[in-house]
């Protein structure tokens, strides 16, 4: 996967209007468009909380 942390947040910016810009003219229907935005941000949030409780609780070594 694409190392996302060093791509400049600029770029990322454009990149994430562009893929706006660009599912906003394929869905016509404004509440099928909705329902995809929310759905979009549900990801977002929980890849959010995946990767705070991550920092927080870094896996146990095990010892043998």
């Amino acid at each position: 996967m694409c190392d996302f942390k060093c791509i400049p947040g600029g770029q990322l910016a454009y990149i994430a209007s562009t893929v706006a810009i660009a599912i906003a003219e394929e869905v016509s229907d404004n509440d099928e468009l909705n329902v995809l935005a929310l759905f979009v941000t549900l990801v977002g949030d929980n890849l959010s909380l995946i990767s705070a409780q991550r920092a927080a609780c870094p896996p146990q070594k095990q010892e043998c």
